[in-house]
């Protein structure tokens, strides 16, 4: 699958390793004493855009997984083809050829994803990337480079564009014909409730169509609400609605939050599937869902 260069998207890549040894020992000082160059080669190839270092000018000093051997590399590039041309081809294959010197067989990883031209990843998005694969497999959030997928990016959206009203127009009649006698309350959520600071409203977008969204309302500074979380029929299967709860989960953790909470309905398996599946268990009722007996309200500490 060719993946052309777009304005308004670019290629997030984080690659994982555990090195057979401490970085100042001489078994590794081949990848170490080199890694100068090889990060120099990559910001002069065509299609470079950043890559995540510290003061020292690589990521090998940043820390982000249980295990603090594991280091990361995390870069930014135009496509998918200008990173490939890079990462096996010159110089740098070379180096890759030799990881077994280095690295432990069997404890690296590596994804792919697409993200809004100009915001750069950090090692937090890296991590949640690493374990939606290890978890769901490549998918269009988060994908091997053997293994391309749609393009799919989910970014914040004003919850009064054109594209977001259109897509919870689709959901509330959804729910309506799920819940014929709904309470209208249990669907609104207004733009100030989702205004930077208070919440968030995204939208997923494949192949540049809105296929999703989904929102977070704080309820007080440590305590967030899942809202309107939708995903187009057509694009079911595809892991849309585990990709916007792991981008709202993401966001949240980063505004403060400790504590997601959410309501649903009976006539909703699959959606609490999905809750479930990300470690949301029963919690009572509160608001106004306290006075909804079908309502069945999760909450999931981050």
């Amino acid at each position: 699958m060719a993946t052309h260069v777009s304005a308004e998207r670019q290629l997030a890549q984080v690659n994982i390793g555990t090195p057979r040894y401490p970085l100042d020992h001489p078994g590794i000082a081949g990848f170490i004493d080199n890694l100068g160059l090889v990060n120099g080669l990559g910001e002069a190839s065509p299609g470079y855009v950043w890559r995540l270092q510290t003061a020292a000018g690589d990521a090998t000093g940043v820390r982000v997984f249980d295990d603090p051997r594991v280091i990361i590399n995390l870069t930014v590039w135009e496509s998918v083809e200008a990173l490939r041309e890079f990462a096996y081809r010159g110089t740098h294959r070379e180096f890759f050829r030799r990881r077994a010197e280095w690295f432990e067989p069997g404890r690296s990883a590596t994804a792919l994803w697409w993200i809004p031209t100009g915001r750069f990843p950090d090692e937090h998005d890296a991590r949640r990337r690493i374990e939606f694969i290890a978890r769901h497999g490549s998918s269009p959030y988060a994908f091997e480079i053997a293994k391309q997928q749609p393009p799919l990016v989910i970014k914040r959206s004003d919850i009064t564009a054109d594209a977001a009203q259109g897509l919870i127009g689709e959901l509330n009649d959804h729910l309506t014909a799920l819940y014929p006698d709904p309470t209208a309350n249990f669907f609104f959520l207004s733009p100030e409730q989702v205004a930077p600071g208070n919440g968030l409203f995204l939208i997923a977008a494949l192949d540049d169509v809105p296929v999703g969204c989904g929102a977070y309302r704080k309820l007080d500074a440590t305590t967030a609400e899942i809202k309107r979380m939708y995903v187009a029929p057509s694009t079911r299967g595809l892991k849309l609605g585990a990709a916007i709860l792991s981008e709202l989960e993401g966001a949240a953790t980063r505004d403060g939050v400790t504590r997601m909470v959410l309501e649903t309905g009976p006539e909703q398996p699959e959606a609490i599937g999905l809750y479930r599946s990300f470690g949301y268990t029963p919690t009572p009722p509160w608001g106004e869902y306290a006075s909804a007996p079908d309502s069945i309200c999760l909450q999931h500490l981050l």
